[in-house]
């Protein structure tokens, strides 16, 4: 050990030496050789030095062919005169002060987990994306793939709305035929409704019936949207009725929160956030469910590029009741 210390001083020093003398002669020509050559000279030999002090100096776990790491360090103190030997004496000063700790990590070998089949009926969580999974397996067979669709009916309509619109278009008949029967069986209820809200908005001989009658209509053409239950031209003209019984249920009643919170979400989709803040923030006033508004304002507050208050709005959210989606994004904006 104590040789290996004086032979490191000795290269250091021969290292520093050598480079110093490469400088002065550079700096201060004398006789007829070329002062350029002669200082290569002496640079190509402190270089050699500096590589050789590194080398030796690397544990002896490192790279077992130094020839490399030699050729890599004697390189750049040749091309970088005085730069790279300041480099790797920097490199040796940092290795000294900031050992590499005596102690070996205690490692141990663990079993690999085994797949314990009989506990996989209870397991509740992500069954609509194991659902979801063995719907688009389009190698697994029909019977899994139709068994997998029914059990997607117990799912709520929001969640399975996209997907049993993508599967009218499937190459299995009975799963297109399924799908289309869910997705028209769910229409048709919400359609019904509205001819019901339809029939007593025409009734209505009072201000209050006629307000909670243009309520109605408004929640129940969101639901079309919502549901995921239109698309194209049917969407637009959903979202257009949802924004006119919204309205009018607001002319008989200035103090219908749901109402404001209908308005600000078609606002959102309409590519207005300004507006869609505005009704949000009235709703708020109002008194509808912060947890509930709070998400939107910080969607608003980003798509209007201030993002600073993003952060705070989604950190006043009740841990409690935040859906999961929302909690990756809470820990990003909360950072």
């Amino acid at each position: 050990m104590v040789k290996r210390i004086l032979i490191l001083l000795v290269l250091g020093v021969l290292a520093v030496a050598t480079q110093a003398v490469a400088v002065f002669k550079l700096l201060n020509p004398e006789g007829p050789l070329d002062p350029l050559a002669l200082f290569f000279l002496w640079q190509a030999l402190a270089a050699v030095f500096c590589g050789v002090f590194v080398t030796v100096m690397l544990p002896r776990h490192y790279l077992p062919p130094r020839r490399g790491a030699f050729f890599h360090i004697f390189v750049i103190c040749l091309f970088l005169p005085v730069a790279g030997s300041v480099l790797f004496i920097c490199v040796t000063i940092v290795a000294v002060i900031f050992p590499t700790p005596l102690g070996n990590v205690d490692v141990s070998s663990v079993e690999n987990p085994e797949f314990v089949t009989y506990l996989i009926s209870r397991v509740t969580h992500g069954t609509g994306a194991r659902l979801r999974a063995r719907l688009e397996n389009l190698r697994s067979s029909p019977q899994d793939r139709v068994a997998a669709l029914v059990a997607m009916q117990s799912l709520p309509s929001h969640v399975t709305g996209t997907m049993l619109r993508d599967l009218l278009s499937d190459p299995i008949e009975e799963i297109r035929l399924l799908a289309y029967g869910i997705v028209d069986g769910t229409e048709k209820a919400i359609m019904q409704r509205i001819f019901v809200a339809r029939e007593q908005l025409a009734n209505a001989t009072e201000s209050e019936t006629e307000a909670n009658a243009c309520a109605r209509l408004a929640e129940l053409y969101w639901e079309l949207i919502y549901q995921n239950l239109v698309r194209g031209e049917v969407y637009r003209y959903s979202l257009g009725q949802v924004e006119r019984y919204a309205r009018q249920a607001l002319a008989q009643n200035q103090e219908n929160a749901s109402m404001y919170y209908l308005l600000g979400r078609c606002a959102s989709l309409n590519d207005a956030p300004q507006h869609a803040e505005e009704f949000f923030k009235r709703a708020q006033e109002l008194h509808f469910p912060t947890d509930r508004l709070l998400p939107w304002l910080a969607e608003m507050a980003f798509l209007k590029r201030d993002y600073r208050r993003v952060g705070p709005l989604l950190g006043s959210l009740s841990k409690g009741s935040m859906v999961p989606l929302l909690q990756p994004l809470m820990r990003y904006w909360s950072k």
